[in-house]
C-alpha cells in the first residue's frame, strides 16, 4: 500500500516537472488574482457587516484572545442560555398542564424566567457582548409584503399595521 502512495507521489511530481516554468508561473499568477480578488470580496464583506451590526463597544475587562479560563461574559452567556432552555421548556409544561393551579404556577414562572431572559440579553448587550445585524430597509418591505400576503389563509380577520 504504502508503494503505491510512492509511486503515485512521483507521477504527481513528473507531471509538474513536464509543466515547466512557464506553466508554473502562470498557475501561481492566476492563484494570485484570484487570491488578491477574493480578499478584496471578504474586506468588502466584513466592511458590509460592521456597518449594519448594532452594538455597544466592549469593556476593556475581557482580554483580546480568549483563553481556557471562565470569564464574566462566559458566565453569562451560560446563563442566558440555560434561561432560554428553561423558558423553552416552561411554555410545554403550561401548555400541557391539566390542573388551574398547576397552570397559573408554571405560568408565573415562565414569566419571571423570561424577564430573566430579557434581563441577561440587555446585560450582554450593553456590555458589547451581544451584537445584532441590522436589516436593510427594502428586505424588511419585501418581508413585510409576503407574510401580508399569508394573512388572508388566517380563519378570522385581523388588521395588519
Amino acid at each position: 500500500m504504502y508503494g503505491q502512495y510512492q509511486q503515485q507521489f512521483a507521477g504527481l511530481q513528473g507531471a509538474q516537472g513536464m509543466m515547466g516554468n512557464m506553466g508554473m508561473q502562470g498557475m501561481q499568477g492566476m492563484q494570485g488574482m484570484q487570491g488578491a480578488q477574493g480578499m478584496q470580496n471578504q474586506q468588502q464583506n466584513q466592511q458590509q457587516n460592521q456597518q449594519n451590526q448594532i452594538k455597544n463597544p466592549q469593556s476593556n475587562l475581557l482580554p483580546k484572545v480568549k483563553g481556557p479560563k471562565i470569564n464574566d461574559r462566559d458566565n453569562v452567556n451560560l446563563a442566558l442560555a440555560q434561561e432560554k432552555y428553561i423558558t423553552d421548556s416552561l411554555n410545554v409544561f403550561a401548555r400541557e398542564a391539566s390542573h388551574r393551579q398547576l397552570h397559573n404556577d408554571v405560568m408565573r414562572m415562565f414569566f419571571e424566567t423570561h424577564a430573566m431572559t430579557r434581563e441577561l440579553f440587555n446585560l450582554m448587550f450593553r456590555k458589547g457582548w451581544y451584537t445584532l445585524e441590522g436589516e436593510q430597509q427594502q428586505k424588511l418591505a419585501q418581508s413585510y409584503q409576503k407574510f401580508q400576503g399569508y394573512s388572508t389563509q388566517f380563519p378570522y380577520t385581523t388588521q395588519m399595521h
